[in-house]
């Protein structure tokens, strides 16, 4: 039984052989195995499994709280607390228990009915939107469905919400629950078709208005045999194991589980995101609150007095970015446009690029072929260890673009507001979801271009938050110049239903994109004038590799590569 988390634990406990005891004769076959009844933790940062003295219970009874030995159970986590339900004994018979383990103390802490029958086969458990959902399905030739709330430990009570249910997904063996955004559960499971015929089938709950509704993800799944699934959390991909070559009814009757390949499938280009939205690029507390409060304070000291480290340091940035007495050097876009800034502060906060103007300065300073000036100029900006002259930086990026990054690069904040330069007017900025999707594309492409990863992934997420009808086509030009594969499909998904629009109306965002992007959009849909279905645009952004596989980093860094493929990939080319 795994768990889900940055620093979660696996538990696991189960069934296993016996040959301490001689079974009867009757039993010989069957009885050589036995329930384990234990618990392990695998701390995964240490990678060590760590034994679990759980046999006593918070009174100090020998076993009064832990569990009757059991398999194939379900599991969820209430904060610190483990919830174990159902499962089968050696019988084959459901074992209608809960119990509830503290991992703080080490302790089983509740033991309960539970009149229902669940387990692997048939049920999945998950958190989410505050609460715990339960659902079954059974009796698979005239499948019944049922919902279940959960309260929270130490009460545990149960409530039946099936009558609120909308949809009706198709009974589905051994299905697995993974909370994949604030509101929804996607399941997965295998799909026994009345012809025999099987297949995984995946399938998304929102646990808010408790509406089932098919996940596309093509014919992936429709050949081999793929059982296996768990999500990564860092970047809300579905990782699927199994083995293509194989055949899922083959192996079901067997009981038999693949691991020899991966595919995954980005969520996030389906609209999944783990992370909170955003808050919107032109409200708030950002860039506009720092500039009235520039233009209020006017040179005048201002107390900190309750305020956070985190809004003392932005506060500071802000101050060195709006007030030019701090700066001595000037960073110049590709339009010509200039900015005041402090070449302190930006070697500090961006060392690997300030590094590489270091290295081209003296590169252009040991040249004796230039003018005097020329070579003067060029001495004083590869000089990055003393406060010398006036100097110039050249960023490849648009003013809206570089106000955006040099906003980021003082107080560690994307907001798109600060396009308008730091001494704008504070009442010029105007609420154009368009053009804050335009600057944050182009900021997303400057990321990529000097690999400010840190960045590039932030303007990531607040993009696909952004991504509607109009916005679309915007975006998917800067996803496609940054070779971001996942946010295009999230741009591809997003306007399959209004392609034909868009391509109609010469007035629409899709004719504010250049031709290559848009041309690259459109191929995506080649059947736009004819009645035929089309496929599922998500399919084509499934991946599947078993070198890839056996490379997948578990690192942070994981992110940044799969984020950013080389120039040679297309979006198909990861099917």
């Amino acid at each position: 039984m795994g768990l889900d988390g940055d620093d979660a634990a696996s538990i696991g406990a189960g069934s296993g052989l016996d040959d301490r005891q001689a079974p009867p004769q009757s039993f010989q076959i069957r009885t050589n195995k036995t329930l384990l009844g234990d618990i392990a933790v695998f701390d995964t940062r240490s990678e060590q499994w760590v034994s679990v003295d759980a046999l006593r219970s918070e009174e100090g009874g020998e076993v009064a709280m832990g569990p009757s030995p059991r398999y194939a159970h379900l599991a969820t986590l209430f904060g610190s607390r483990l919830l174990i339900v159902g499962g089968q004994d050696l019988d084959e018979q459901y074992v209608e228990e809960l119990n509830v383990f503290d991992l703080a103390s080490g302790r089983w802490v509740l033991k309960s009915a539970f009149p229902r029958a669940v387990g692997l086969y048939r049920s999945f458990v998950a958190s989410v939107n505050g609460s715990t959902l339960l659902y079954s399905n059974y009796s698979f030739a005239s499948v019944k469905r049922a919902l279940y709330a959960l309260s929270a430990p130490p009460d545990c009570t149960l409530k039946e919400i099936s009558d609120q249910l909308v949809g009706e997904p198709p009974g589905l063996r051994f299905p697995r629950g993974h909370v994949v955004d604030p509101q929804t559960v996607v399941m997965t499971g295998t799909l026994i078709a009345a012809d025999g015929h099987s297949e995984l089938a995946l399938w998304a709950l929102d646990a808010k208005l408790l509406k089932w509704t098919p996940v596309p993800c093509g014919a992936r799944f429709r050949t081999g045999s793929w059982n296996q699934s768990v999500v990564d959390p860092r970047t809300n991909t579905l990782v699927l194991f199994g083995d293509s070559r194989r055949d899922l009814t083959y192996d079901y009757q067997r009981r038999r589980l693949n691991y020899g390949e991966i595919r995954t499938i980005d969520l996030r280009a389906l609209g999944y995101l783990r992370t909170t939205q955003l808050a919107d690029p032109l409200a708030g507390s950002g860039f506009m609150a720092a500039a009235r409060a520039a233009v209020a304070r006017t040179g005048a000291a201002q107390q900190a007095t309750g305020k956070t480290a985190s809004e003392l340091s932005f506060d500071v940035g802000a101050q060195f970015l709006f007030f030019t007495q701090f700066s001595d050097s000037e960073v110049v876009a590709n339009d010509g446009y200039k900015a005041a800034v402090n070449s302190g502060l930006l070697r500090a906060r961006w060392p690997a690029q300030a590094h590489m103007w270091a290295s081209h300065a003296r590169a252009d300073a040991s040249d004796d072929s230039g003018p005097e000036d020329t070579r003067r100029e060029s001495s004083l900006m590869g000089d990055l260890d003393q406060l010398v002259g006036p100097r110039r930086y050249v960023i490849d990026g648009s003013r809206e673009a570089v106000s955006v990054l040099l906003f980021y690069l003082y107080t560690d904040r994307i907001d798109a507001a600060a396009r308008f330069g730091a001494h704008m007017s504070v009442e010029t900025a105007a609420h154009d979801e368009v053009a804050t999707a335009r600057v944050l594309g182009e900021l997303l492409v400057v990321a990529r271009r000097y690999a400010i990863h840190k960045l590039a992934l932030r303007v990531v997420n607040l993009l696909r938050w952004k991504v509607s009808e109009p916005t679309a086509p915007i975006i998917y030009e800067a996803a496609l110049r940054a070779e971001h594969q996942g946010l295009q499909a999230r741009c591809v998904v997003a306007v399959r239903d209004c392609i034909a629009a868009l391509r109609n109306d010469r007035k629409s965002t899709l004719y504010m994109i250049d031709n290559v992007a848009r041309a690259s959009l459109i191929r995506y849909f080649p059947k736009l004038n004819s009645a035929e279905e089309e496929a599922p645009p998500s399919a084509y952004f499934v991946s599947s590799s078993p070198e890839a596989s056996r490379q997948r980093s578990t690192s942070d860094a994981h992110e940044q590569r799969s984020a950013f493929p080389s120039p040679s990939q297309s979006p198909a080319s990861t099917m």
